[in-house]
């Protein structure tokens, strides 16, 4: 996608983001839209940490992993 395109389709989103927010925060609903929006970003983030925490996690394990292949592999190296 050339970058013209690209700009042109990026200004259009902003501007649909824009007067969707704006006819939101215009509304009689506004309270509970942002009610709605903060449960969802909690939500997100929550799920995010434990990605992060799990992904952290997995990449410890693996380490361990390696060393443990790396020790066994020098141990075999000096027996020969």
């Amino acid at each position: 996608m050339k970058s013209e395109a690209k700009l042109l389709l990026g200004l259009g989103i902003g501007i649909a983001l824009g007067a969707a927010v704006g006819y939101i925060m215009g509304s009689d609903k506004k309270e509970e839209w942002l009610e709605q929006a903060n449960a969802f970003a909690d939500k997100v983030r929550a799920n995010v940490k434990s990605a992060i925490y799990k992904g952290k996690s997995e990449v410890s394990d693996l380490k361990e992993d390696i060393d443990d292949i790396a020790e066994i592999a020098k141990k075999e190296l000096a027996k020969h």
